[in-house]
């Protein structure tokens, strides 16, 4: 049975490691599906956006604070 989310934060940080790197070596090779045009279109307009200077940038820290308010 797996383990609940609770129980994994209490475990040691080398292990709770171990098991992230599983986890993604368990989704990675689901990146290998092709992008979809619309999507690869709003990917690179943003990524234009950005190297132009157009966009704001945040950190990590304020991403996570904005989601948590949200």
């Amino acid at each position: 049975m797996p383990a609940t989310l609770p129980e994994l934060l209490r475990l040691p940080k080398k292990r709770r490691m171990e098991i992230a790197e599983r986890l993604w070596a368990s989704v990675e090779n689901e990146s290998d599906k092709p992008v979809p045009a619309a999507h690869r279109a709003i990917l690179d307009k943003r990524l234009a956006s950005y190297r132009a200077g157009k966009s704001k940038v945040i950190t990590h820290a304020e991403l996570m604070r904005r989601l948590r308010e949200s």
